[in-house]
């Protein structure tokens, strides 16, 4: 079964220095889809150290969970958030996008 569209929980405002935890869950798909996570269009890599764009982030991303967890938040992690899941069944969903200050 292709999942649906997932649904994307982003806390609205982060407070730097604290801990942050976006989630991303989908109901339909069958085998359960795996998840990735987009910030302003860009695709998060699993090890932010991997890419110059997320190097200043300190996060970890759960592909099957849909979890990502910023520890700690800091000011460059503001931006716009969504997520996709996606299965060998059908095309990724995306969801909606939602801001993180």
């Amino acid at each position: 079964v292709p999942p649906g569209k997932p649904l994307a929980h982003v806390p609205s405002s982060a407070t730097v220095g604290a801990r942050a935890v976006l989630r991303c869950s989908e109901a339909q798909g069958s085998p359960p889809p795996t998840f990735r996570w987009y910030k302003d269009g860009t695709e998060l890599p699993q090890d932010p150290k991997s890419s110059p764009a997320f190097r200043n982030s300190s996060y970890s991303l759960d592909p099957r969970t849909g979890e990502l967890v910023f520890e700690p938040v800091g000011g460059w992690d503001t931006g716009d958030y969504h997520c996709e899941a996606s299965n060998n069944v059908g095309s990724p969903q995306k969801s909606d996008v939602f801001r993180m200050e």
